[in-house]
């Protein structure tokens, strides 16, 4: 997140730019302004995702078992090298999409036994399905 409520002005930027000369000031505020609104973005993104008893981590993991064109589940190992988040981060957040039962064990892969496949319950569909409207109005209305 990016906590500043009001950016520096250009003067400011400016003045310590001046003693830095590979900075182009008009960059910085770009840049900075980006940052705020994107930081905006991810809180009412944040504030949606929890009127529908989510996380944006956990959201992103179930948008990961379900963009899998191919498959129907994914191990906690796959989901984590998708998602750029700890591992203990992660197996909390999968934890508790397991307590809700928006997902579950798949069958073991004959390969491997120890990787517990995840997918989605018929309620995390649900859930998914009714969340992902929004969340992609949200970003379509985004101004970055």
């Amino acid at each position: 997140m990016f906590f500043l409520r009001d950016l520096p002005s250009a003067e400011m930027i400016s003045g310590v730019a001046a003693k830095l000369p590979e900075v182009y000031p008009p960059r910085v505020l770009a840049v900075l302004t980006r940052l705020r609104a994107a930081s905006v973005l991810l809180r009412d993104i944040e504030a949606y995702l929890r009127t529908h008893g989510l996380s944006q981590t956990q959201f992103l993991a179930l948008m990961m078992i379900v963009r899998e064109p191919d498959r129907t589940s994914l191990s906690a190992a796959e989901i984590a090298a998708r998602l750029d988040v700890s591992k203990p981060v992660l197996s909390k957040a999968l934890a508790s999409l397991t307590d809700k039962g928006l997902i579950a064990p798949a069958s073991a892969q004959p390969s491997d036994k120890r990787q517990k496949q995840l997918s989605l319950t018929p309620d995390g569909a649900r859930r998914f399905d009714t969340v992902l409207p929004g969340y992609f109005r949200i970003l379509g209305a985004a101004e970055l």
